[in-house]
């Protein structure tokens, strides 16, 4: 015995079918900005990111994120070396990054954590650990630094 599907079942089912199919890229991640154009929403310098990021986990709600980049990577930002670890994280929000975590600079002998990162005007100013800022010109991160 076979049963008859009413024509109305059928295209219900063919437009879920659609719709479905329409989603599925915006799950997997296609269309998504990248962690660059998201970076640049919150008035920060995609220098902040070296290249090569992989894909990234964005809160809106709380601003906490994870950056993923395919390996660890050294950078150098004029007289100072910088240090990504594969995964980097913190909460932004507009002109800041606080609690960052997996990103350090050498100043002599040792590496040290870049905890914040804040936006003044033309200026970053960056907390290294807990006792010390430097503040460099927006401009010099205006292109993300090549890992080497």
């Amino acid at each position: 015995m076979r049963l008859a599907i009413p024509r109305r079942e059928t295209m219900r089912m063919v437009f879920i079918c659609f719709s479905l199919c329409s989603f599925i890229p915006l799950v997997i991640g296609e269309g998504l900005p990248s962690a660059y154009d998201v970076i640049k929403r919150y008035n920060l310098p995609i220098g902040l990111l070296p290249e090569g990021v992989t894909g990234y986990n964005l809160d809106p709600n709380s601003g906490e994120f994870s950056i993923d980049l395919s390996s660890s990577c050294g950078v150098h930002a004029g007289k100072y070396k910088i240090k990504y670890s594969p995964t980097v994280t913190g909460t932004i929000s507009e002109n800041r990054i606080e609690g960052l975590g997996g990103v350090k600079v050498k100043i002599a002998l040792f590496w040290i954590g870049i905890e914040n990162v804040n936006r003044n005007g033309d200026q970053l100013e960056f907390q290294i650990g807990s006792f010390a800022t430097k503040d460099f010109p927006v401009e010099e991160f205006d292109k993300s630094p090549e890992c080497s």
